[in-house]
């Protein structure tokens, strides 16, 4: 880390993020003068108005321009999710937030504006319309079976998003564009292509005027982008002319000739394809979801060329891959109250994917890949995270020098297998090529590069909808009937009996999650096109059409996540072996003990307490964990999509654990109402795992990973376990068996207990304490207490 890193690094160290309002006026202001217009054009000039218009700054040391907000930190609010009312606000501003009087009164101002435009619409407002006023899906909505919950038909969960970023929500897509087509032809090639398309249109097809308003949006777009480079290019210009330091003027000058260039003109060098490559990374946002792709891959060329012609250095490079990292964690996004629960710590998930396979299934790794590590532990930021593909040819050098990352506690990278992600691909209709190019989108969830999408991810939680089983369709949280009547699990004679009911309960609520996320993907699909995301799929100017209205090669529009599915394995091992094998229990001294919150059941609990846990390779509770999740994938795999094809399996929590646990009465693997549920997915519940980490492994791979999107594995390690490069060797080692043998996830986190505990009572002193969550890295002590706790009781192993 040299010293202007070392400054970029210190900048970072602010105790309140600012609220912005420029990008919600600037659409408010669009949307006022676009009244008559399709929803594409007006989407389109949107967005040129906020290019066009937004405030834009260089900071001191920066090497690359743009920022992703009005202000420094800043986070722009968003009219797409939904208005933030004075309560949510107050909220966020007693937390790390804060907004001048001045911002906060035009907020208001803008809610009602926009809320007074019957021509504006939201995302919660939309959906509120179909979900709210149904009285089937109503009361499940409020349910916790799927997060957050509902507390308001027209308001939703409570609060919209503030967010960075010059592209246009709603951002949770997941989503790989064709980064390597904006650095190989620049914004004038795709320009060129859609006034061809224009020229080239004949109408004679329904869809005609659709595409043409598409074409021209991808111009006016793309035209609005080239003059925002331009911008920054005077800016630098400018502040070059004022700069007596002769080094500093350069870089500004530099900075200046380059925004001319690109992203207009193909770029030709590593610095030049480093700012096109940031200034499209931008437009992916605002989204906590925004990947960075697989960075090595697209980029190496440059660095190849440069390198050969002794253009630049590796520390030229080490740098500018530091400074990303910085300006990386300057991009941020926060929620309501309710959203907040489930993405503890600031989350988001920049995902550069490193390593895996070329299209001819050689290995892809490179030196862009050591070099993006190198920068990761240097500099000793969560952001942006790393994942690693693993492969049966991986270098065990590549795999040892991620784990040297992973040993210095940052909790990055991640590790994925080829095999498990490979085969979902395949398995929806993709060739071995083309899912050779995946790569991780948010945390865990993988996608072609430029082929395929997720528009809607949603957490199921399984242990509620068990629940509602066990009390025939009531939901003890909400106190009304939400599921179907599965019958009186008191009289079910055998566990096959009890089991098919809890499936039936399941499959039931999970089409309703089902129908409310195609609620959601229409609504997108009307309300929010976004011409310069979609021109960036695989033939994405030629097709003429929006990505939310586009059935793909492989149609993954949606997957709905599971929560919980251990503790749901868990219980019903339990109650396998005490209620219907050993008879020590009724089903009704359960529902008793359960509706008690195990209070008067002391000894009852510490039986099913007892009772085998998944993580300890033990078959008898392994193999109904296995069979939870390929029932659930199963179900997923039934229900249909809005966009063609099916609902896709995802299991993943992020922070969700907590929440969906808060919700969540007392179950039968001894777990009291309302505490936290097992993290990840494929983690075992807190301190269960009592026989090792292989024994986690082994567990883990009785479970068919590949129907999944993503799966999720959480695992801590004491730092004396990883003291040296042999300890490294052995874990990389266990690592490649996972991933190539059915693995699909894992991660770790490489703490001191002591260390965490002392840093909850002074967290003051421990502000770099970094730990893995989920998909994401984040400081631990803005973590909320339950996931602190969560984290510190994790089963911390040795090798």
């Amino acid at each position: 880390m040299n010293e202007r890193v070392k400054r970029m690094k210190d900048s970072l160290k602010i105790n309140k993020y600012p609220l912005c309002v420029e990008v919600f006026r600037l659409a408010n202001e669009s949307l006022d003068s676009t009244g008559g217009d399709p929803m594409l054009l007006r989407r389109a000039k949107l967005h040129a108005h906020i290019l066009d218009n937004i405030t834009i700054f260089i900071e001191e040391d920066d090497l690359l321009c743009g920022s992703g907000a009005s202000k420094p930190f800043g986070l722009e609010m968003q009219y797409e999710y939904g208005v933030w009312t004075k309560d949510e606000v107050e909220s966020l501003k007693s937390e790390i937030y804060t907004i001048s009087p001045e911002d906060e009164e035009e907020l208001y101002r803008l809610n009602d504006r926009f809320a007074g435009n019957s021509l504006n619409h939201n995302l919660v407002e939309t959906m509120g319309k179909s979900l709210g006023e149904n009285d089937r899906l109503w009361p499940f909505m409020k349910s916790g079976c799927i997060l957050p919950p509902w507390k308001d038909k027209s308001g939703g969960s409570g609060g919209g998003f503030a967010m960075s970023g010059y592209g246009l929500g709603p951002g949770f897509s997941l989503v790989a564009v064709d980064f390597a087509r904006v650095l190989r032809d620049g914004a004038k090639g795709i320009i060129a292509e859609a006034k061809q398309c224009l020229s080239d249109l004949r109408y004679d097809a329904a869809d005609s005027l659709e595409k043409r308003y598409f074409w021209e949006g991808v111009i006016i777009v793309y035209e609005a982008w080239v003059r925002f480079a331009n911008r920054y290019a005077d800016l630098a210009e400018e502040m070059a002319a004022g700069e007596s330091r002769p080094q500093r003027k350069a870089e500004l000058l530099e900075m200046a000739r380059i925004c001319r260039k690109v992203p207009y003109e193909p770029a030709e060098t590593f610095r030049e394809a480093m700012q096109s490559y940031w200034f499209t990374f931008l437009m992916m946002c605002p989204s906590p979801t925004a990947t960075g792709g697989r960075f090595d891959q697209f980029m190496y060329p440059y660095y190849k060329k440069d390198k050969e012609e002794k253009r630049i250095t590796d520390d030229q490079v080490l740098e500018l891959l530091e400074v990303m990292r910085c300006k990386v964690m300057k991009i941020n996004r926060v929620s309501g109250k309710a959203n907040r629960a489930k993405n503890a710590g600031m989350a988001k998930w920049y995902n550069w994917t490193i390593g895996g396979q070329k299209p001819d299934g050689s290995d892809a790794t490179n030196e862009l890949s050591y070099l993006l590590l190198e920068a990761a532990k240097d500099t000793h930021l969560p952001h942006y995270t790393l994942t690693v593909r693993v492969h049966e040819n991986s270098p065990k050098e590549f795999l040892v020098k991620a784990l040297e990352v992973v040993k210095t506690g940052l909790g990055l990278p991640a590790f994925i297998g080829d095999n498990s992600y490979m085969n979902f691909f395949t398995g929806g209709g993709l060739s071995v090529e083309q899912a050779r190019d995946y790569c991780a989108t948010g945390c865990v969830d993988g996608n072609v590069q430029a082929t395929t999408r997720t528009q809607v991810a949603v957490f199921f939680i399984i242990p509620q909808a068990m629940d509602i089983c066990m009390h025939n369709g009531y939901c003890r949280f909400t106190k009304e009937t939400v599921g179907i009547e599965t019958g009186d699990v008191t009289k079910m004679e055998s566990f096959e009996e009890f089991k098919a009911a809890v499936y039936r309960q399941m499959a039931y609520l999970m089409g309703m999650a089902n129908e409310r996320i195609n609620v959601e993907l229409i609504a997108e699909r009307e309300l929010f096109p976004d011409v310069f995301r979609s021109s960036l799929m695989k033939d994405g100017v030629k097709t003429g059409k929006d990505m939310f209205n586009r059935t793909f090669e492989m149609e993954n529009a949606a997957v709905l996540g599971a929560v919980g599915g251990v503790n749901t394995g868990n219980a019903l091992a339990a109650i396998k072996k005490l209620v219907y094998e050993e008879k020590k229990y009724t089903m009704a001294q359960l529902l008793t003990a359960l509706d008690a919150d195990w209070e008067g059941f002391p000894e009852m609990r510490k039986d099913f307490q007892d009772a085998p846990k998944y993580g300890n390779n033990i078959d008898y509770v392994d193999s109904i964990v296995a069979d939870v999740y390929s029932y659930y994938a199963s179900v997923c795999l039934s229900l249909p999509c809005a966009y063609g094809g099916t609902l896709r399996p995802n299991a993943i929590s992020i922070s969700a654990h907590q929440p969906g646990g808060a919700v969540t009465g007392a179950t039968a693997d001894g777990r009291k109402g309302g505490e936290i549920l097992a993290d990840a997915s494929l983690s075992p519940d807190h301190g269960q795992d009592l026989s090792g980490p292989l024994a986690v492994f082994q567990s883990a791979m009785k479970v068919n990973q590949d129907a999944y999107q993503g799966t999720l594995m959480n695992m801590k390690f004491h730092p004396t376990a990883l003291k040296t490069e042999s300890d490294l060797e052995k874990l990389a080692s266990v690592v490649k068996t996972y991933l190539t043998h059915g693995g699909k996830h894992v991660q770790f986190n490489v703490v001191n207990k002591e260390e965490m505990l002392d840093a909850k009572e002074h967290p003051e002193e421990h502000p770099e304490l970094v730990v893995r969550v989920a998909g994401y890295s984040a400081y631990f002590t803005r973590l909320t207490d339950g996931i602190q706790n969560e984290v510190i009781n994790r089963t911390c192993h040795d090798l």
